[in-house]
């Protein structure tokens, strides 16, 4: 009878053990860190499995690996964003040399090299500024008064499974900034698919026709930067974004 009393309490307590355990599991529900990635210029971090590569191939000649195409004289391991091809025939080559009315090659696409799917935003600032335009025409534009202007222009292409979260952009540090959803060609935001290579965004800018002396060498350039989070998980893309901010400003 004695053994049988000791066994029922070792049971007991083992069952209460658990549970204790079960709930400060629970409990660290809200401070579970989701699986996202994020890209901007050269600064980037993984964490988690999410793994998108922002890749310009004519803007640097980046790959969708990450790699980079390399010139004649040099193996592929020796290749970098600055010799990235034979004729050196590249965007950031070409916007070495800016003039109004001038289109350089810029073509941001994105691979998700992960074996998750996760939602995906792509933002693109573009810089502005208050100056005289002329149209392509050569007249001039606003009566020849100054107007805020955005110094680049782009065409987004059609197949590449994107579209604008607004159709206005946000105004930010002298920018204006618009962000675009995958949608995959519908007009609702799904996941990027694992293994998934989105085509470029755009393939080309162009330069505003801005009257000379106007802008100087400092003028910012065109970004494009990305965020990406799991979709596993999340009943709705707004959930998953929700945990992504409160993530990223926790």
């Amino acid at each position: 009878m004695e053994k049988t009393k000791k066994k029922k309490k070792i049971r007991n307590r083992t069952k209460a053990m658990i549970a204790i355990g079960l709930i400060a599991l629970l409990s660290l529900g809200g401070t579970m860190a989701y699986m996202t990635d994020y890209e901007l210029a050269s600064n980037r971090f993984t964490v988690g499995k999410v793994d998108f590569n922002l890749y310009e191939s004519d803007w640097d000649g980046e790959l969708p690996n990450g790699e980079y195409a390399s010139p004649s004289d040099a193996t592929p391991s020796d290749a970098t964003s600055s010799d990235a091809s034979p004729s050196n025939a590249l965007g950031i080559k070409e916007a070495e040399n800016m003039y109004a009315g001038k289109v350089i090659r810029k073509n941001p696409a994105i691979k998700n090299n992960s074996k998750n799917d996760a939602y995906l935003r792509m933002t693109v600032k573009v810089p502005v500024a208050s100056v005289i335009t002329v149209a392509d025409n050569g007249v001039v534009n606003n009566n020849g008064e100054e107007a805020d202007t955005e110094l680049f222009t782009y065409m987004v292409n059609e197949d590449c499974g994107m579209q604008p979260l607004s159709p206005y952009p946000k105004e930010e540090d002298g920018c204006h900034i618009y962000e675009y959803i995958y949608t995959g060609g519908g007009q609702h935001e799904i996941p990027v698919p694992a293994g998934h290579d989105i085509p470029p965004l755009f393939d080309t800018v162009r330069f505003a026709n801005v009257v000379g002396g106007q802008i100087d060498e400092k003028t910012e350039f065109i970004h494009v930067d990305f965020k990406a989070i799991q979709s596993g998980g999340f009943g709705s893309p707004d959930e998953a974004w929700a945990a992504y901010e409160n993530q990223s400003h926790g």
